[in-house]
């Protein structure tokens, strides 16, 4: 199985300047297939090579990987039924919108809620009343990150444990992952992202005045990208925070899949099609994203700051493909097609 196509692709994303840096690592249950790391971490204020052990800002990953599967621990444990309501956590919202929505639909983002809003423009006594208020009665698929936000304020409440330490004590030390963690991280070896926030700024504009945010001004290393987790809830929310390596990454996905964190059942339940519609959601995950590529069976997550999983639990295959491509300034168009070409590289190479 030669996998020269894919390292060429890499090398040419690199080298016609799409992305700075990339690692990628391909591999069964079992077996390591292809691992390489090309590029930079940094390109400002001066070039910084990459390695297979630098540290990425996950961003929406987070997402999967971080807060549906401590949720999932905690129903597991019987701390929490999937079709328990908002309400019953966040007791504010009894008599609101959001109070009303069960902790499956916003899992599967069929909650109501809007995509994203610059909490932060809101005082902080203000921004759960906010959430709390949100939803509609929209029945259908709507991404947000608002719902996983609530998640991670769910996590907390049951456990009395802020959501970072919660992944920590349960999910990431007993794994000995020492480089998967919410952020700020202090080690050297991190891709940078973002040189300040210019492309949240100017999205949060849409929606509030912003002249008192103190935004960043400097290269984004180490510390979350994402505007709502940095300035709203201190680089530690559900919907953004989590850093790892490609390493680590793809040994959380083998142990999550082979039913080491959660029961098989559990992953299960979690990986298959939980919504109608044209855009399928499981809990926590995308279903058959790539169609034409891998089988229906196949989930996947990505993340805005360039980031990667996918598993495909039929042809037993795990990608990772770590990215800091929105360094040092946000291209929001450039990801999805090289996620496509990829993947269908990859399926191709291991069919």
């Amino acid at each position: 199985m030669s996998f020269q196509q894919l390292d060429r692709y890499l090398t040419a994303c690199i080298t016609e300047k799409k992305i700075p840096g990339i690692v990628c690592w391909v591999g069964t249950s079992k077996k390591t297939l292809f691992f390489e790391a090309r590029g930079f971490a940094q390109l400002i204020p001066g070039k910084v090579n990459i390695n297979k052990n630098t540290i990425f800002d996950l961003a929406s990953i987070t997402k999967p990987l971080a807060t549906a599967l401590s949720i999932m621990f905690l129903y597991e444990k019987k701390q929490l039924r999937l079709n328990d309501r908002v309400r019953t956590f966040l007791p504010m919202s009894a008599s609101c919108a959001t109070g009303q929505k069960t902790i499956k639909q916003l899992l599967t983002h069929t909650a109501g809620l809007p995509a994203w809003f610059p909490l932060y423009l809101l005082p902080q006594q203000e921004r759960l009343q906010y959430l709390a208020s949100v939803a509609s009665k929209n029945k259908g698929v709507l991404y947000s990150c608002l719902g996983y936000i609530l998640l991670g304020m769910i996590v907390e409440k049951v456990t009395n444990l802020r959501l970072d330490r919660f992944c920590k004590e349960y999910i990431f030390r007993p794994l000995g992952l020492s480089n998967t963690m919410f952020g700020p991280i202090k080690k050297k070896n991190v891709a940078a992202t973002e040189f300040g926030n210019k492309y949240e700024e100017q999205t949060a504009a849409q929606h509030g005045k912003t002249k008192a945010i103190k935004w960043r001004n400097y290269v984004l290393k180490g510390e979350v990208h994402d505007g709502n987790s940095f300035y709203g809830f201190n680089g530690v929310s559900g919907n953004a925070g989590l850093f790892s390596t490609a390493r680590e990454l793809a040994k959380l996905v083998r142990v999550y899949t082979a039913g080491g964190i959660v029961s098989k059942k559990t992953v299960k339940m979690m990986t298959r099609v939980q919504t109608n519609g044209k855009e399928k959601r499981g809990l926590g995950w995308i279903i058959n994203p790539f169609p034409n590529f891998v089988s229906s069976r196949s989930f996947y997550h990505s993340g805005f700051t360039g980031t990667m999983c996918l598993v495909d639990p039929i042809k037993d295959s795990i990608v990772v493909f770590l990215t800091n491509a929105v360094h040092p300034v946000v291209r929001a168009d450039l990801m999805p097609e090289v996620r496509q070409r990829l993947v269908e590289i990859t399926a191709k190479t291991m069919a």
